[in-house]
């Protein structure tokens, strides 16, 4: 049996469906549901807004390197990595400088949602190793 690892270096163009699909879902939430509860994090909405902006790139780049299944792909795939460790660090100086402001409950989302990019963006540049 193949391990991911492997599966996805046979198959590159699933980690970039995985990557986009993550993407639209930060995007999604961000833009769409959060701002919902924007009294209980603590967030403006503008910075929600702002903060959906990258995901929502990135869901395009890596939607369009899926479809398109590029032959350079670990390339590609080290673009977005980086990518994805800039939107982290990115979400950790909007995170910080609104942090008298944000809830317990903000900062736990955003936590949260970094160690999940930061450990895709791991994988992604481990899978352009060879």
């Amino acid at each position: 049996m193949n391990s991911p690892i492997q599966f996805l270096k046979n198959n590159p163009k699933y980690i970039f469906l995985i990557d986009g699909l993550g993407a639209i879902l930060s995007g999604v939430l961000l833009f769409f549901v959060l701002p919902l509860y924007v009294d209980l994090l603590g967030m403006s909405i503008d910075t929600l807004y702002t903060l959906s902006i990258l995901p929502l790139v990135y869901a395009v780049y890596s939607l369009l390197c899926y479809f398109l299944n590029p032959f350079q792909w670990k390339f590609y795939l080290r673009v977005i990595a980086i990518a994805n460790f800039f939107y982290c660090t990115f979400t950790m100086f909007y995170l910080v400088m609104n942090l008298e402001k944000t809830s317990v409950i903000c900062e736990i989302y955003f936590v949260l949602e970094m160690i999940v990019v930061v450990s895709l963006a791991s994988f992604e540049w481990k899978l352009t190793k060879d």
